[in-house]
């Protein structure tokens, strides 16, 4: 059988354990699909917002049209993304709301067909609009009826260094000011209020001035189950993957792995023997997984 690239099987050895060829396969065919698992991420909002600039920001590369002049994505971009040594991430960037009732409601189907196949879900707001009816009637008939249970969902404040007094936004420190700084986390507050969502849900960036992405990721990682952390923070500009973040990744990772040897060696008659050298493994292969990845 051909190694993978994390040398289990060598670690199995090292702890003392011992599986069949139809054992090692299994293991080996689980991590392969955990580690090149490709996530799809739906990025929604009204048109304006920032949602493509908030994709290149997010992740590092230039992969979305960005127009300043016109509502200019006109067509779900399916967007596959190969970073690295990364199996690649689906980024959906959606045509925005808000446009025309005709265009809304062409949006709107698509949006239903496309929610069932999102891992996560960003709607996209502008800080510095006064008034968010049209996104609040889209996420509450469109978007909230069809979101399965427990599917991540958050609202990225985007531009918030153009909430006023914008003018105390620090250029050189990419950071606003006290007054500024309280009246972002109000418009937080209220944003929660409207959408009726907690206000760890509501994550105040600036695409434009990196303001706020590493906090967005770290939303984003803790809110996914352990089997997609690592598909979604291996893609992630490196800037903008916290510590905690990391740590958070490497624990899932850890359970994931975990799971799939002792799924594997359950009923052998090599599990007795094999019990006690789970964490040894575990911890090996998660040693080449953040060697291979350059995460820990």
């Amino acid at each position: 059988m051909k190694k993978n690239k994390w040398n289990i099987f060598e670690a199995l050895q090292v702890a003392g354990a011992s599986f069949t060829p139809e054992q090692q396969s299994r293991i080996e065919k689980k991590i392969n699909e955990f580690v090149s698992y490709t996530p799809r991420i739906g990025v929604l909002g009204k048109t304006g917002a920032g949602k493509s600039s908030l994709c290149n920001a997010l992740f590092g590369q230039e992969i979305c049209a960005v127009s300043d002049v016109e509502a200019c994505t006109r067509m779900p971009q399916d967007v596959l993304l190969q970073i690295g040594e990364g199996k690649g991430i689906t980024l959906l960037d959606v045509p925005g709301v808000g446009e025309s009732g005709d265009r809304d409601t062409e949006y709107a189907a698509m949006y239903r067909n496309l929610l069932p196949e999102l891992d996560l879900v960003l709607w996209v707001l502008k800080a510095d609009d006064r008034a968010y009816s049209v996104d609040i009637d889209c996420y509450n008939n469109v978007v909230k009826p069809h979101l399965e249970a427990g599917k991540p969902f958050i609202v990225v404040l985007n531009q918030v260094d153009k909430i006023e007094p914008f003018r105390e936004w620090s250029v050189a420190d990419c950071r606003p000011g006290l007054t500024q700084a309280r009246n972002i986390e109000a418009k937080v507050v209220s944003v929660a209020a409207s959408f009726n969502l907690k206000q760890s849900q509501i994550i105040a960036v600036s695409a434009e001035e990196k303001f706020g992405l590493a906090t967005l990721v770290d939303e984003i990682i803790f809110s996914l189950p352990d089997e997609k952390k690592l598909a979604i923070a291996r893609e992630v500009a490196t800037e903008n993957l916290s510590t905690k973040a990391k740590a958070e990744v490497k624990e899932s990772t850890s359970r994931v792995i975990g799971r799939i040897v002792e799924g594997a060696a359950k009923g052998a008659a090599v599990g007795a023997k094999f019990a006690g050298g789970v964490g040894a493994v575990v911890g090996a292969v998660l040693g080449g997984i953040g060697s291979f990845f350059k995460f820990w």
